[in-house]
């Protein structure tokens, strides 16, 4: 006779693992995006060589790899790798096929080679990374996760905290906090929010919230993505939005398409405005800040500017005309602007942009005189001949991983790249697999998804980024989070 013995333990919410059939049938609305895109780029758009187009397509077909293989139940866990792979669609595929100065600069010849380069990149980040999900780990015999008092009311109050403080830095009203601390607090504040907007987006999501406390999550996620987007960087409202509508729909099983639709016509009517905004309050030589009750008259503004420069589109010329989504996103020129000069004209960088990062994790009450984060970014420009070191100061020009690791290593580089980031990734989620959704495996999921959806950082910026995310929640581990212990099943046999 066989006996089975189990102690009882209170179940608690986890990060989602879908069984395998309820995987499968995300595959209907995959091959739709996927035939959608690859006919979009063979037959809807007009391109001066079909180079462009077989670049297009070899692009979207690597970075659509992790997603089939998510979809289809082969990986598990997170799908941190295949949103971080998709971004490359609208970053390098989709600027292939649209007619902008930045891509008919270079040859057909160019573009395919560019598109090889990416496409062999996300193929060995996908081979590294699915041979930590393609199985399920062992459960650990314990999880560090938040007490009990720390939950729905604690994520909401993080929340708030981060409403005031973007309130307050569009306002000027932290001023007096030197730039080493203002760092310091302006990390914390985003690897905690993201950290929150994703706990409460998903639960949410799975109706885990009451009804109160849905209503006040969507009211602060709002206020804080109107208050941050008045700095005139869209991108950080944007990524918000994407982190909560991810964890939504990893919770309903839904999407959410009306939200989604809304919020994408806001942001593109917003971004036609944005260079003249930027003209007016950036680069006027004088300082602007605005106050709360200052923000229907400036969003009247900005919409102003966007109405304004939509209806004269047409008739201006290429060079004065407002980048579309799509040009504002590209990160393919720069690589193969990387790609045209080096090493032929311009010697490979070995490194440079990489020796820096030992100084840039010292926090900088340690050394004052610490040099940016973005000076990767900026040494790239200054050494392709984009900028002077002293233009720097004012304006930055996204470069993107890959293209940095082709300026320092070549192919090499980029192939190190994508072995890493699969190990990085694939690591990370194979270490929160069915982890409660409260646990510090979890959580660190959810900052690493963050982190994936940033496609112009260099590694610079990668780095001091995602060590003052861990310092964060380094901390909430340590002060916010008691041990969970994992009752195992114990089978007694009698013969």
């Amino acid at each position: 006779m066989t006996q089975f013995m189990q102690a009882i333990s209170p179940p608690l919410p986890h990060l989602p693992n879908l069984p395998q059939q309820r995987q499968k049938n995300l595959l209907g609305a995959f091959w739709l995006v996927f035939f959608g895109l690859i006919i979009y780029e063979l037959f809807l758009v007009k391109t001066v060589s079909l180079l462009s187009n077989f670049g297009a397509v070899f692009i979207t077909c690597a970075a659509l790899i992790p997603s089939y293989l998510w979809c289809s139940g082969r990986a598990q866990g997170l799908p941190i790798f295949p949103f971080f792979a998709i971004t490359y669609i609208w970053a390098y595929a989709l600027p292939l096929v649209n007619d902008s100065n930045k891509i008919t600069t270079y040859s057909p010849a160019e573009h395919l080679f560019a598109a090889q380069t990416i496409a062999i990149f996300l193929i060995l980040g996908t081979f590294v990374w699915f041979q930590f999900v393609k199985s399920t780990p062992r459960t650990p015999r314990c999880y560090r996760i938040l007490t009990k008092k720390l939950d729905n009311n604690f994520f909401l109050s993080i929340l708030l905290v981060s409403v005031l403080f973007s309130i307050s830095n569009s306002a000027g009203w932290l001023l007096f906090l030197n730039q080493g601390l203002f760092s310091i607090v302006t990390g914390a504040v985003i690897a905690s929010t993201a950290l929150s907007v994703f706990v409460l987006s998903y639960r949410f999501g799975c109706f885990e919230l009451e009804k109160s406390q849905g209503r006040l999550f969507i009211i602060l996620l709002a206020v804080d993505m109107i208050a941050n987007a008045l700095t005139l960087l869209l991108v950080s409202s944007a990524s918000l939005f994407l982190v909560a509508i991810i964890a939504f729909i990893i919770g309903r099983k839904k999407v959410p398409i009306l939200p989604i639709i809304i919020v994408a016509i806001c942001f593109s009517l917003l971004h036609y405005g944005k260079g003249e905004m930027r003209a007016k309050y950036w680069f006027s030589g004088q300082t602007y800040y605005v106050q709360p009750w200052e923000y229907p008259a400036r969003y009247g503004e900005w919409i102003g500017y966007s109405i304004d420069i939509f209806n004269k589109q047409d008739n201006l010329p290429d060079s004065q005309r407002s980048e579309t989504l799509i040009e504002r996103s590209s990160m393919i020129h720069m690589l193969m602007l990387a790609q045209q000069k080096s090493p032929e004209i311009k010697p490979f960088l070995y490194g440079k942009t990489y020796e820096i990062i030992p100084e840039l994790l010292i926090p900088r009450f340690f050394n004052t005189n610490k040099i940016r984060s973005h000076e990767g970014t900026h040494i790239l420009s200054v050494y392709y001949g984009l900028q002077k070191y002293k233009d720097t100061f004012t304006t930055t020009i996204s470069w993107g991983l890959v293209a940095e690791s082709y300026a320092n290593f070549g192919l090499f580089g980029c192939a190190g790249l994508g072995i890493v980031l699969g190990s990085l990734y694939g690591s990370v989620t194979r270490w929160s697999i069915n982890a409660p959704i409260v646990s510090a495996q979890a959580l660190l999921a959810v900052l690493m998804m963050t982190f994936a959806l940033q496609s112009e950082w260099t590694v610079g910026v990668y780095v001091v980024s995602l060590l003052q995310s861990l310092t964060v929640l380094g901390v909430v581990t340590i002060f916010c989070m008691k041990n969970y212990k994992i009752v195992r099943k114990i089978y007694i046999y009698h013969p």
